[in-house]
């Protein structure tokens, strides 16, 4: 994973802000969105339970599946339940595209499958020049890089998960990497997927009437196409001694 300037983080010298920053961030981004949303909604609330998988809220599903969930749950005014996902982060530089961890795309996933409620992920690139990779960079990089941020301008932008699992172009494609020294699987959406300027009566619309993308099968590449049954495997394969 490129390291960038993160200059918006006050211990960008020493490599990856610490999580604590970070955690500080999205949590920052999640009540901003809230905010937004909370006034079109009969409830809107962020989402904690008395469950939890590796110290994050959890849900319980009719499989009895235990997964993470979304950040964000929210019920529109005609009863329908949606959830929101906010990840306040930046797109990567060198590739035309943006992620979450493993755990956490699969357990979306899995609350769409069984609970047949949406999951609308919303990502937000923090300044420009934060997120300029470290180093001497071939000009052109930067160029292309500069046009997909000049895109969003720095403000929220997303899509439906349902949306950002289609197969095509080789994505949506797992890498497995280091992060804040802990190696993980990271799944990386394309990025021209990705609505700009949200509309949030929109998305409550599409709720409301049925008119969200049809979650399938969950796919992703890592080296091959695999199916939900393999990356399951992987994800279990972190456990392992």
């Amino acid at each position: 994973m490129t390291l960038n300037k993160r200059v918006d983080y006050g211990d960008f010298e020493i490599g990856q802000a610490n999580k604590d920053e970070s955690l500080r961030k999205a949590t920052g981004f999640v009540k901003e969105i809230m905010d937004e949303i909370s006034p079109l909604l009969d409830s809107c609330e962020y989402y904690d339970s008395e469950i939890k998988l590796g110290g994050a809220p959890a849900v319980k599903l009719p499989s009895e599946e235990v997964v993470i969930a979304p950040d964000i749950r929210c019920r529109t005014k005609e009863g329908k339940v949606f959830w929101l996902e906010a990840k306040d982060k930046s797109q990567r530089f060198f590739y035309p595209d943006t992620g979450a961890d493993i755990f956490q795309v699969y357990g979306w996933y899995k609350i769409w499958q069984e609970l047949e409620q949406p999951v609308f992920v919303v990502f937000k690139d923090p300044d420009y020049d934060s997120c300029l990779p470290r180093g001497y960079v071939d000009p052109d990089f930067i160029e292309s890089f500069k046009k997909r941020w000049d895109t969003f301008e720095g403000k929220p932008y997303g899509a439906w998960l349902s949306e950002l699992l289609v197969v095509e172009n080789n994505y949506p494609r797992i890498l497995f990497e280091k992060s804040r020294e802990k190696s993980m699987y990271i799944f990386y959406f394309r990025i021209e997927l990705m609505k700009a300027n949200l509309n949030w009566n929109n998305i409550i619309d599409e709720v409301n009437n049925n008119k969200v993308p049809n979650i399938q099968p969950l796919q992703a590449y890592y080296k091959t196409l695999l199916t939900e049954k393999e990356i399951k495997a992987k994800i279990d394969s972190l456990f392992k001694s």
